[in-house]
């Protein structure tokens, strides 16, 4: 492939990252208001796509659409940053299983429960989300061996805050269990979700800009 076609991709896979990340967060509001009585602090994301929303198959798309963006993104990272070695494709499989697990798995199996109990494909839903986030917490514990504090001081700082947020709002959402209903841990559990949407999102068009503007002065 020409040097050049293969750079524009490339820039064109982190500008889809970009307006991606910023979309979505505007797709969770307007699906939201379309299904009555859903409140942004207290529900969870999952409840978006199940069977009996009125947005599903919407929500559905969207997600798939979500994590190949990601995909793509993560393609173009390991390309520009193919230098690092072994980070750089550590830190491309953790994107790539980001967008498949918390993204594509979410868009295709629905978090249905029948009688208060998980489906099957809820169960699926939960499994391959947990493994999505779990890489994308990851990440930044990655690429500070690559953005190091000497070559790049504000973006390690910014690793370590992510990580650190990531983690937390992780943790605070997974009291959402019975053990603390009525606390605020399981109340907001919508809002841990938002917190960890928004850091990451934040780090990623981050990371964007900075492949992007790599592609620029890279021979690829």
């Amino acid at each position: 492939m020409n040097s050049s076609v293969k750079k524009s991709l490339i820039a064109a896979s982190g500008i889809l990252t970009i307006a991606a990340c910023i979309a979505d967060m505007a797709m969770i509001y307007a699906f939201g208001k379309q299904i009555p009585g859903y409140n942004q602090l207290t529900d969870s994301l999952s409840s978006l796509g199940i069977s009996e929303s009125p947005v599903a198959s919407q929500v559905c798309v969207w997600s798939v659409t979500l994590g190949i963006v990601f995909i793509l993104f993560a393609i173009g990272f390991r390309s520009v940053f193919s230098g690092y070695g072994k980070n750089a494709r550590i830190a491309s499989w953790l994107i790539i299983l980001y967008g498949l697990g918390e993204c594509v798995a979410s868009g295709v199996f629905r978090a249905d429960t029948i009688n208060g109990q998980l489906t099957s494909q809820a169960l699926v839903h939960d499994l391959l989300g947990g493994i999505g986030v779990t890489a994308l917490i990851l990440l930044p514990l990655v690429l500070m061996r690559i953005f190091t504090r000497e070559l790049s001081p504000a973006f390690y700082r910014f690793s370590q805050i992510a990580f650190v947020i990531g983690l937390t709002s992780t943790l605070l959402f997974a009291f959402r269990i019975n053990y603390f209903r009525d606390t605020f841990l399981h109340i907001y559990s919508g809002v841990w979700q938002r917190i960890f949407l928004v850091n990451f999102y934040a780090y990623f068009i981050t990371l964007a800009i900075i492949m992007i503007n790599k592609t620029k002065k890279k021979t690829i």
